[in-house]
């Protein structure tokens, strides 16, 4: 099962929340001006939102 780490001290969290728009398996999604991980176990580890976070705060281990 992957591990999704947001580092929420550089997220801009609500106000860019680019990785919950492109995650296909809907894994990220915001709760208040923060970006959360929910369902983790179903993420397929495509890192996409790992490739458009402008502020490089996503991991996926």
């Amino acid at each position: 099962m992957a591990k999704v780490v947001i580092d929420h001290e550089d997220c801009e969290g609500a106000d860019c929340a680019e990785c919950v728009d492109v995650c296909p398996m809907e894994i990220l999604v915001v709760d208040g001006d923060k970006i959360k991980v929910q369902n983790a176990e179903e993420c397929n580890e495509c890192e996409v939102c790992v490739d458009v976070c402008p502020e490089d705060c996503i991991e996926i281990n």
